[in-house]
């Protein structure tokens, strides 16, 4: 059996698993985390090799047509996960969907501009901008009470 990780890759249960004979990789259908606990870690690619890249330093994720592109501080990284199973791991405090292809990380929000028709820019702490779309509108200004 395969399954596919996400834990703290110091985490014991990966000696567990191999003594137990079921193999870690990162294609498996079925994913093995701790109950009520936050991702600390997402396995990511750059450059053909995978990394454990720490959430908290992701600024946003952003799908492009199959591609889910993960922007974080040091670059991007590429992920076989999908956006919306990406939105299910990812702690709902920290991670906020502003449009059918993008989750940001509301911590690296550095400031918010309205613009006309009920859209809103956000301009990231990387530089970059993103918009919070119609459909998302309202959750967002719920979510930070505008």
């Amino acid at each position: 059996m395969k399954l596919k990780v996400l834990l703290d890759p110091s985490d014991s249960i990966f000696e567990e698993l191999e003594r137990l004979g079921i193999k870690v990789d990162d294609n498996s259908e079925y994913i093995l985390t701790k109950r009520n606990v936050n991702l600390n870690y997402i396995p990511a690619r750059r450059d053909e090799q995978i990394f454990y890249l720490p959430v908290k330093e992701i600024i946003y994720i952003e799908s492009l047509k199959q591609e889910v592109v993960i922007h974080a501080a040091d670059g991007e990284y590429g992920t076989r996960d999908r956006l919306k199973q990406l939105e299910k791991m990812l702690d709902s405090d920290e991670f906020l969907r502003i449009s059918n292809s993008i989750i940001v990380s509301v911590s690296h929000i550095r400031k918010i501009e309205a613009l006309m028709s009920q859209k809103f820019l956000l301009y990231l702490t990387d530089g970059n901008k993103v918009d919070v779309t119609r459909s998302y509108y309202y959750i967002f200004k719920d979510r930070f009470n505008i």
